[in-house]
């Protein structure tokens, strides 16, 4: 079977709009499914702004034209600073992609292979025409929405605790401590901080882009 691993991958750029990926990610769904080339899209949006009407308008407009794509919901307990038991009317964010007509699951997202595994059955049902899925995975975030945030809304005590019991680097290395030996992952862990050292200090050398470069790509040709 294809792994998920083996796909290359195209993003498309972050946007502002709160709820703003799953409309635009069912536009590179209805490409895939029309040039038939096997791709997949994710979209990525958190349980604040699964309430969104474009969500919504999103899930049924795949559904319809069953469109290859995975709705990834990050359930981290808050919208911004609101509390997902006051803002969001369900329980089960998944419950709720489910009614629109779609295989929806939840999951652990501190699980790396729970994860993987959902993510998998997601993508192969998308690419062998099945159409649509929702995952939503359950992971409180260790940091505030943005920098500087005093976190008012819970305690030091609570995201202590979080760092100790839902660590998912943690959770990981329990895993797989059978297959892979601790100085393995020490060494994964070393590399990939001088991969992203290196790649900053890079960033911070680097010469600003020309002014011209402002106009590059802001209009397409057809």
């Amino acid at each position: 079977s294809m792994h998920i691993a083996d796909l290359s991958v195209g993003m498309l750029g972050a946007n502002a709009i709160v709820g703003g990926a799953p409309s635009l990610a069912i536009g590179a769904a209805l490409t895939a499914k029309t040039l038939g080339n096997g791709g997949v899209a994710a979209s990525f949006t958190g349980d604040g702004g699964s309430n969104q009407g474009t969500v919504f308008e999103a899930m049924n407009m795949a559904v319809v034209l069953e469109l290859p794509i995975v709705f990834v919901i990050e359930n981290n307990g808050y919208g911004e600073a609101t509390g997902r038991d006051y803002a969001v009317g369900t329980t089960s964010i998944a419950q709720r992609s489910a009614s629109f007509g779609m295989p929806a699951t939840t999951v652990d997202g501190t699980d790396f292979f729970a994860v993987y595994d959902a993510t998998r059955e997601a993508v192969q049902r998308a690419r062998s025409g099945g159409g649509p899925s929702t995952i939503e995975a359950v992971a409180h975030r260790f940091h505030g929405h943005f920098e500087g945030d005093a976190q008012l809304y819970r305690t030091p005590e609570q995201v202590a605790e979080l760092r100790t019991t839902d660590d998912p680097l943690q959770k990981f290395r329990a895993s797989v401590a059978k297959t892979i030996g601790a100085d393995e992952l020490d060494e994964i862990d070393r590399a990939a901080r001088e991969l992203v050292g290196t790649a900053v200090a890079e960033a911070r050398a680097a010469a600003y882009p020309p002014v011209s470069s402002l106009l590059t790509d802001v209009y397409v040709a057809y």
